[in-house]
C-alpha cells in the first residue's frame, strides 16, 4: 500500500511538471535532439578538435606555446631537435638510458673504444687494460664512429663496419690486454696433505 502511493506522487509530479512548462515530452525530446546537434556544428574551438592520428606526417603541428612562458634557454634547446637531419628512431636511435647488449671486453683482444652495433653505435663501450667495461651513450643524433673513436653525427657513420675496424685499438696501448687473473689450482690428494697435516 505504501509502495503504491508513493508511485502514485511521483507520478503526480512528473504530470505538474510537465504541464507547468507546457512542453510534451516528445517536444522535449525534439528539443534536446535539435540542441545537441547545434552545439556539434558550431563547434568551431581548435581546443575541442580531435587531434591527427597519422604518426607518419612530416607536417605535424606543435601546440602554440604562450608568449613568455619558456625561458629563451629552454627554447634554444626545444628548437635544436628540428635542426638534426633525418628521423628520430628510423634513421638514428634516440636511446635515453644504456641498454644491456651482448658485447663484453672479455672477448676483446685489445683495450680501447669499441662501438656496440646492438645498439645501431649509439652505445660504445670502453675497455681498460684490465679487463674492466664502462659503457656510455652518444647524444641523440650522433653515433660512435669506429675510425675516429668519437661520436659523430648520425649521417657520417656506418655503424655496421664497426666490428671490422675494432683492431684500430691495437694502436693506443701496442700491446695486447694482460689478463692478469689467476688460474685455478687443482685440488689434489697431495695439496689436501699439505694443507692439513
Amino acid at each position: 500500500m505504501l509502495m503504491r502511493s508513493s508511485s502514485l506522487i511521483v507520478l503526480v509530479a512528473i504530470a505538474g511538471y510537465l504541464f507547468a512548462t507546457g512542453e510534451s515530452e516528445e517536444q522535449s525530446v525534439r528539443n534536446t535532439r535539435t540542441k545537441r546537434a547545434k552545439k556539434a556544428r558550431a563547434s568551431g574551438n581548435p581546443l575541442n578538435q580531435e587531434p591527427n592520428q597519422r604518426l607518419d606526417d612530416n607536417d605535424m603541428q606543435m601546440p602554440s606555446i604562450p608568449t613568455g612562458f619558456l625561458s629563451p634557454s629552454v627554447k634554444e634547446y626545444l628548437e635544436l631537435g628540428k635542426s638534426i637531419p633525418g628521423r628520430p628512431g628510423a634513421d638514428y636511435p634516440i636511446l635515453a638510458a644504456v641498454p644491456y647488449t651482448n658485447f663484453y671486453c672479455d672477448e676483446q683482444p685489445y683495450p680501447g673504444f669499441f662501438a656496440d652495433v646492438e645498439t645501431r653505435c649509439q652505445g660504445w663501450h670502453y675497455c681498460d687494460i684490465d679487463g674492466r667495461q664502462a659503457t656510455f651513450l652518444c647524444p641523440n643524433g650522433t653515433q660512435f664512429s669506429q675510425a675516429v673513436l668519437t661520436c659523430d653525427w648520425w649521417f657520417n657513420v656506418r655503424c655496421e663496419l664497426s666490428p671490422q675496424l675494432y683492431a684500430i685499438n691495437a694502436r693506443l696501448y701496442q700491446r695486447p690486454k694482460v689478463n692478469l687473473t689467476k688460474p685455478h689450482r687443482e685440488i689434489t690428494k697431495e695439496l689436501l696433505d699439505d694443507i692439513f697435516t
